[in-house]
């Protein structure tokens, strides 16, 4: 395999044994097992098992926070804002192993080199921009920067756990609309 492809199979491998068997089942030899790629590969690429859970967090956090940003537009905040708590619960509807796994990782302390707090402010750099303009001009109460995740998407994120836990059991469609609408309340001013 070429370098790109290997360390795709590495990553999407870490994927499926999460999903199959959780976290603790994430070994150096059971990726190499399953992706194909030898011990030494995985160590190369990535330097440790810590890597390649680092590595696969801040890929999913990415592509979470990639699905929201293309509501960052010009729109009235009261439509935008909305729209980031659904698109942000559309992407867990779709990406059900992805999203368990960032929850899991952030709730273990995710590994990494430069660490995730940084890796975090830098994806979500585009969401703090828009609403830091948007609070200059009125139209959302400011609200600091790490509470944007903690606070303002906490109604989403209770959700996301709860379908997470049992798709099948938490009707998330109902859901969204309640949160869509206590998400923006949380940041409406006045």
């Amino acid at each position: 395999m070429a370098r790109g492809e290997t360390r795709r199979a590495i990553l999407a491998a870490a994927l499926r044994i999460v999903a199959e068997s959780g976290l603790d089942a994430l070994t150096v030899g059971r990726l190499s097992e399953v992706s194909g790629a030898s011990n030494g590969s995985i160590y190369h690429h990535f330097g440790s098992r810590g890597g390649v859970v680092g590595e696969l967090y801040r890929e999913s956090f990415a592509d979470l926070v990639g699905a929201m940003t293309p509501a960052l537009d010009g729109r009235p905040a009261e439509v935008v804002v909305p729209e980031l708590a659904g698109r942000f619960l559309d992407w867990i509807r779709a990406n059900p192993v992805r999203g368990g796994f960032v929850y899991l990782a952030s709730a273990r302390g995710v590994p990494g080199g430069e660490g995730p707090a940084a890796f975090k402010a830098e994806v979500m750099a585009p969401l703090a921009a828009w609403f830091g303009a948007r609070a200059a001009a009125g139209e959302v109460r400011a609200v600091p920067v790490w509470a944007l995740d903690a606070v303002v998407m906490g109604p989403a994120h209770e959700c996301a756990r709860r379908y997470l836990a049992a798709p099948g059991s938490f009707d998330l469609d109902l859901a969204r609309e309640e949160v869509t609408r206590a998400v923006w309340a949380i940041v409406r001013p006045g």
